[in-house]
């Protein structure tokens, strides 16, 4: 039995998915590049945070400049390297997507629950740990490699190796990351609320404490957001592939999986989404990125830029100084006409 009529999608299905993957394609390469123009072109965002997420830039940029391009090659050609090829970039990809998003969320943990242990102080740390996330992903990425020739031929030793490299994929590639990151993020949370003087009234807008707050906890809005959006795009593929493993070891059969080879077109393409979605998400939502974004690809003035930010500022303040003197006078006078 041939594994690859099994552990991917059918020919057809990966011939109707070209015309929606080329624009996924090139999305991933336009806003990736963008993050990378910014860094290039703005200093202030060469922070050892914002190095972490160069990288995981990085990652995406491979999806769409190797892995669709490698994907789509196979599609066509069908032939036995290139879907080596390809799935070990698929590997080496999704784990380097995982582990950049948890080490961001690692970093933002420390930094939220005990700030005077941050683990990324300098650029040379966040350059280590950045190294490290790609060491253990191309480790643990290329390891099908070893046995691919004797799968694609159907060894039965092969095929149980690949099912229990796509168990362990599951696993270590998405369950006990974003079990930590669920965990992280309901900790900052809860911490960013207890905190004292964060109560949000009428009072206490506009205050330096806040605005850092209310800052703290979009940032933490957006990179949960990509931890959700790794976890919608890539579980599913992951799930496929495992199904497809345990056909070929004969633990389910095959008409179990079949009415899901629809499914699999769309997971196929779903899957590269999160590599476009992640540069959305902190270059548009993300303050510095955001800021960055103005004045090089909108071409703001970075003068006008800030002395808005500091108007809007102390408006901000002043009406909150305003409102906070009204109820002053309304409780005097309350108090006056009981009296």
């Amino acid at each position: 039995m041939n594994n690859s009529s099994y552990t991917t999608p059918k020919p057809a299905l990966q011939y109707g998915a070209i015309p929606q993957l080329v624009p996924i394609a090139v999305l991933i390469l336009i806003t990736n590049g963008i993050v990378f123009l910014l860094f290039w072109r703005r200093r202030s965002l060469r922070t050892p945070s914002n190095y972490l997420l160069l990288s995981l830039a990085i990652s995406d940029f491979f999806t769409g400049l190797i892995n669709i391009p490698l994907f789509l090659s196979f599609s066509v050609f069908m032939s036995a390297k290139l879907q080596n090829a390809s799935n070990v970039f698929h590997n080496v990809i999704s784990f380097s997507i995982a582990y950049h998003i948890t080490a961001v969320t690692a970093d933002k943990y420390l930094a939220v629950v005990n700030p005077f242990g941050r683990i990324m102080r300098t650029e040379k740390t966040a350059l280590k740990i950045a190294l490290v996330v790609w060491f253990w992903s191309i480790l643990l990425g290329s390891a099908p490699a070893y046995w691919f020739n004797r799968w694609f031929k159907g060894d039965p030793f092969a095929d149980r190796l690949q099912s229990s490299y796509d168990i362990f994929c599951l696993v270590i590639a998405f369950l006990l990351p974003f079990t930590f990151i669920l965990y992280a993020y309901c900790i900052m949370f809860k911490a960013i609320a207890s905190r004292p003087g964060l109560i949000q009234t009428e009072q206490q807008k506009g205050t330096k404490t806040f605005n850092k707050a209310t800052n703290e906890k979009k940032c933490l809005i957006i990179l949960m957001s990509m931890a959700i959006a790794f976890a919608i795009c890539w579980l599913p593929w992951f799930l496929i592939m495992l199904l497809y493993s345990l056909i070929n070891i004969q633990w389910i059969d095959y008409e179990v999986v079949a009415p899901l080879q629809p499914m699999a077109q769309i997971f196929l393409i779903v899957r590269y989404l999160s590599s476009a979605i992640n540069p959305l998400l902190y270059t548009f939502f993300k303050q510095d990125f955001w800021a960055a974004f103005r004045i090089v690809v909108l071409k703001k003035d970075p003068k006008r830029l800030s002395l808005s930010m500091r108007i809007r500022t102390k408006e901000s303040r002043s009406g909150a100084q305003m409102t906070s003197s009204l109820l002053e006078e309304n409780t005097k006078k309350d108090s006056s006409s009981s009296v």
